[in-house]
Formats: C-alpha cells, sequence, structure tokens
C-alpha cells in the first residue's frame, strides 16, 4: 500500500455541550490533525450547535442525560439513556479503533469515554476546572489518564495520581495572539480601562453593582475611568443612564467577540470564574477580581480563582461581599497604584501555560503511540564554555 493510501489513525474526543468543552476539544484537534491524525468529535444536540467555531472534524451524536438533575420521576429515562449511550458508543469506537479517545467532560463524553474503557482503548481526560467534575472523576477511577489545568485539582481519585499530569487549558489563537504584548501599566493621571464581563448567566449582577460603585468614587477617579461592559439587553439602558449621568465614558455590548484583545488593552478586569475566563487571565498577565458565580454544585468557579489568588495575580470576592461599598474601595486602592497592579500581571502570568495545547497534544499523542509520557519539550542544552575549552 503507497503511503498516500495508508489510512490515518484516528483520535475521537469527547465533549460536552458547552463552549468550556467543546473548544479546548477543538484546539486540541487543531493540534492532532497537524501531525496527521483523523479526528472524530463525539457530543450531543448542544455540542454539534458549536461546529461551525470548531476545527473541522468527522462528527457523531450522541445522547446523553444526567443523574445529578433534579426530579426523581425522571431519573428511569436518564439512566436508560446514558445505558443507550454507552450501547452506541461502544459501536462507535469498536468501528472506529481510534488509538486514543479523548473526553473533555460533561455527559455526552460519559458513554465514548466509558465505551472506550471497556474497550481497552487509551483514554484520557482533560478536566479544565480545578475540581475534577463528575464525568471525568468515574473515568479517571476506572484507569483513565488524566490532565488537569491546574497544579491543585480537587477529587481525583487517590488511585489516579500517578496517571496526572499538568497541562494546562487549551488557548484559542486569540489569545495567543494578544499574548504577544505585555501589559500596559496605567499612567497617575491617564485614562483607566477597566474590563467587565460575567457570561449570560453573570452579566446581571455586575450590572447592578458596578453603576452603583462608580458613583462613589472620587470624581477624579471617575473622570479617568473607561469603562467596558458586558451587560445584558434588559439591563443595557439603566445602566447606560447611570453612568451617562456620572459622565463616565462606558461601552456597553451584549457579547464581545474581540474579547482577548480587549483583555490584553485592559488595566484591569471584573469577571466570573469559569476555567477559560482564568486560564486566559493567567495567560495575558491581566490584573483581575474574580466573583465566581454561586450556586454550582462544586464550587467549581470559586475553586478555580484559589490559585491565582494565593500567587497574588488575582483577587476574589464572593459574591454576597460583592457590594457597591466594597467595589469602590478596591478600585479606589487599585487605580491609584499601579505598581501594585504590574505586580498583579507579573504573577497571573507565572500561573499562565501558553502551550497547554502543544502540552495536552503530546499528552494525546504519547498514548496514542504506546510510548512513555512526555509533555515537556526538551530543554535546549546547556554547554560549559569553561569545559568546553578546556
Amino acid at each position: 500500500m503507497s503511503k498516500a493510501n495508508t489510512p490515518k489513525n484516528k483520535v475521537l474526543l469527547a465533549a460536552g455541550g458547552t463552549g468550556g468543552h467543546m473548544f479546548p476539544a477543538s484546539v486540541l484537534a487543531e493540534q492532532l490533525k497537524a501531525i496527521d491524525y483523523e479526528m472524530h468529535l463525539a457530543t450531543d444536540t448542544r455540542g454539534l450547535a458549536y461546529v461551525a467555531q470548531l476545527t473541522p472534524m468527522v462528527q457523531h451524536k450522541v445522547p446523553a442525560a444526567t443523574v445529578f438533575s433534579s426530579g426523581i420521576l425522571a431519573l428511569p429515562f436518564r439512566l436508560v439513556t446514558l445505558a443507550f449511550s454507552i450501547l452506541m458508543s461502544l459501536y462507535l469506537v469498536q468501528r472506529l479503533k481510534p488509538k486514543v479517545i479523548v473526553g473533555f467532560g460533561g455527559y455526552p463524553s460519559f458513554g465514548p469515554v466509558m465505551a472506550g474503557l471497556i474497550l481497552g482503548r487509551p483514554v484520557l481526560v482533560h478536566e479544565q476546572n480545578a475540581v475534577l467534575g463528575r464525568v471525568n472523576r468515574l473515568a479517571a477511577h476506572y484507569g483513565a489518564c488524566v490532565a488537569t489545568s491546574y497544579n491543585q485539582t480537587d477529587k481525583v481519585p487517590e488511585a489516579a495520581a500517578e496517571r496526572l499530569r499538568r497541562t494546562g487549558n487549551p488557548l484559542r489563537a486569540a489569545v495567543l495572539k494578544a499574548a504577544q504584548t505585555e501589559y500596559s501599566e496605567p499612567t497617575k493621571s491617564g485614562g483607566f480601562e477597566l474590563l467587565v464581563f460575567g457570561g449570560s448567566q453573570g452579566a446581571s449582577v455586575f450590572s447592578e453593582i458596578l453603576p452603583a460603585a462608580v458613583q462613589k468614587l472620587p470624581k477624579g477617579l471617575q473622570n479617568r475611568l473607561r469603562i467596558v461592559q458586558q451587560v445584558r439587553k434588559v439591563d443595557m439602558q439603566t445602566t447606560l443612564d447611570t453612568y451617562g449621568k456620572l459622565g463616565v465614558h462606558a461601552e456597553m455590548r451584549e457579547f464581545f467577540d474581540d474579547l482577548p484583545a480587549r483583555m490584553r488593552r485592559a488595566h484591569m478586569v471584573v469577571s466570573r470564574g469559569g476555567a477559560s475566563t482564568i486560564a486566559e487571565l493567567a495567560a495575558l498577565g491581566a490584573p483581575s477580581l474574580i466573583v465566581p458565580l454561586p450556586g454550582s454544585l462544586d464550587q467549581d468557579q470559586a475553586v478555580n480563582a484559589r490559585e491565582i489568588e494565593h500567587l497574588g495575580g488575582a483577587l476574589l470576592l464572593r459574591q454576597a461581599a460583592f457590594t457597591p461599598e466594597k467595589l469602590a474601595e478596591i478600585l479606589t486602592q487599585k487605580m491609584q497604584d499601579a505598581e501594585a497592579l504590574t505586580a498583579m500581571s507579573r504573577q497571573a502570568s507565572a500561573f499562565g501555560e501558553l502551550d497547554a495545547a502543544g502540552r495536552l497534544s503530546r499528552y494525546a499523542h504519547c498514548l496514542a503511540s504506546g510510548v512513555p509520557v512526555q509533555i515537556d519539550l526538551p530543554r535546549p542544552r546547556q554547554f560549559n564554555s569553561e569545559a568546553r575549552h578546556g
């Protein structure tokens, strides 16, 4: 058989139907396609809605359900759905014979990941958050290798410790491009750009607290502010009116499609603590105030912020303490201490992992090739000049 007709080795990615799962999978797909793997994606209906934004892959729809949702009457149906997902995935894995299966969490990944383990295929799960998710936790317990985004990841089964490596969270190309320039420290009398975003779930509380906090700032600081804020449509007019009455420069949109570039320009960021957000803030060295979204089962956003806060790269404030008075106090301090912001930028950068996609790709490639896992690139050889000449 000629090289041109040699079948490519296949990799099956399995990801839940949210951007936090799908986009890291897409970045990995791009890396592995570059070294000639044939990429396949298993996800549910929600995940397929992202396909136009992803690296092109062969798509496979799998059923998905969670046993943790409320409603005991629906539990039998959800269990049947999960069983059906495993059966469909067993057929899919047996047909494709992928060299490795990489799961990114979320219930659509359950079937393919468990099918891979049942059939003895190499399985790698990537965890974006600082708490190992339920599907990834189960897979790790039954033998999957684990790639984490954090040095400290909670709820990792003890038996999986030897199969765990920190790769970081794969970053979008736009973030890597923005990271090519360094943080720009604000001047004492110049404008101060404050970027505020919280996603569809988190933007509303920011629209309530930010304008009230800005009202409490001294006029001199109000005049310096340049606010760029994500605001829900229902909150847009009220927020705009408040800033307008104060004479504060503000740009507001429901969605920013150039967020990495805006994060790069910002002197400070106020945001939620999603895994991708933390990874991007760290990669860019953007000083930030993180207000975790409350109410999640594992409090994953608060745990996500733990490590970068400990390093001094971000401030962490629970939503219950996120008051106009407290925010005004923080803004007053930071707007008058440019050196502190620059120090935060350096500490955030120390946590960043710009080569997360490469590290994850190398992990998957090692498993697919059956060689010992080596995710770090070889260091340049160091020569001793005295020894070389003596």
